[in-house]
């Protein structure tokens, strides 16, 4: 039976209870076959965001991510390691919900876009940033992770946000011109109000440790402020990975381009041994292997035959006409194959012989 059931289900098992009937297994399967095949679909947090465009968000934010580590690791001094946690659709109040009371949090402005983003890095990472900066690394037992951070703290975790809005604003150039700047900085979530609470949002979580430390940064994007970009983002993260195929073939062709060969056509061939060669005089006749009327010729590439063509005149130069491309690969499978089948001949025919003779030694005795 379903995990939940429905309210139709519901009934129906109110009334066999007040019936005193029993429940068995045929009354089962009909409450079953009550259930009705739906979805639940929420007024108050409808899916603005196809699949498509959660993959090409993610994929934005995992490339910066990359220089992300490599410069945050740099400031520290520290081996970071930053995962791309997960991207949620939810409301700016349940945003406000997840994250904790007293934390650190910034406004980003989106010029030349309207409204703002918010960023927040919660204490258990926070705190571990800050005392890597002041040079003691580790945190002290004594401190509370609870506490709001001081006006001297909030100065110097301004290091970390300086470092995360460049990244960003580097991965979102590419897709189009945003200005990310820093507002305001707060310590209480609930200080922070950049639209109302039933507005939808899409919420980046950031998974961040530093040596056995760990915590979550959030970056909160409300979907009116950046819907027009989502379809953008799609388009170039997508035509981003077909472009570095084709731009990969291209460089191929490039390197390979300017490669010198040599090119040699052939009229005709003949075979002649040593001994004929020494011998040859005036007036002997050496025969070729076709007829002379026929303008065919091998076209040979660094000593490799490869082409049939024609020869002929062009701009009053000798020329040669490419007509055919000769596949030596095909020709040696197909003669690899011909081998094989008869080979699987001969050895039946063996096998026949072998089973026709013992018949006949059989009917002699």
């Amino acid at each position: 039976m379903a995990e939940f059931l429905s309210q139709d289900e519901i009934d129906a098992l109110l009334d066999i209870a007040e019936q005193g009937e029993d429940i068995d297994g045929k009354e089962e399967e009909k409450l079953v076959s009550k259930e009705k095949n739906y979805s639940i679909y929420d007024f108050k947090k409808p899916n603005r965001i196809s699949n498509e465009q959660f993959k090409a968000f993610s994929a934005l934010h995992d490339k910066m991510l990359r220089d992300l580590i490599t410069d945050l690791s740099a400031m520290l001094r520290k081996i970071v390691d930053i995962k791309l946690y997960s991207i949620e659709q939810m409301t700016y109040g349940e945003f406000i919900l997840s994250i904790p009371q007293l934390t650190s949090l910034i406004t980003l402005s989106l010029r030349p876009l309207d409204g703002r983003i918010v960023a927040e890095c919660n204490p258990g990472i926070s705190h571990k940033i800050i005392a890597e900066l002041l040079g003691s690394g580790a945190i002290a037992a004594s401190d509370n992770l609870d506490r709001e951070l001081t006006e001297i703290e909030v100065e110097i975790f301004e290091h970390f946000y300086k470092i995360l809005v460049t990244h960003m604003q580097k991965s979102w150039n590419e897709i189009t011109r945003i200005n990310f700047r820093i507002e305001s900085r707060d310590t209480n979530a609930n200080a922070i109000q950049v639209i109302s609470d039933h507005e939808i949002v899409l919420l980046v979580v950031l998974e961040i440790t530093i040596d056995e430390d760990s915590g979550f940064l959030s970056i909160c994007y409300p979907i009116s402020y950046i819907e027009m970009l989502l379809n953008k983002i799609v388009e170039k993260i997508f035509a981003e990975g077909r472009n570095k195929k084709m731009s990969k073939k291209k460089d191929i062709t490039t390197l390979i381009s300017g490669a010198k060969m040599h090119i040699e056509a052939v009229m005709a061939e003949t075979e002649l041994n040593v001994f004929d060669i020494l011998n040859l005089k005036e007036e002997d006749v050496i025969v070729f292997n076709k007829n002379s009327t026929s303008p065919t010729a091998k076209l040979y590439i660094n000593n490799k035959e490869k082409f049939l063509s024609v020869c002929g005149i062009s701009n009053n130069r000798k020329a040669i006409q490419i007509k055919s491309n000769i596949d030596h690969e095909k020709q040696e499978t197909l003669e690899i194959l011909r081998t094989m089948r008869q080979e699987r001949i001969e050895y039946q025919k063996q096998q026949n012989e072998s089973v026709k003779k013992l018949l006949e030694d059989r009917n002699k005795f």
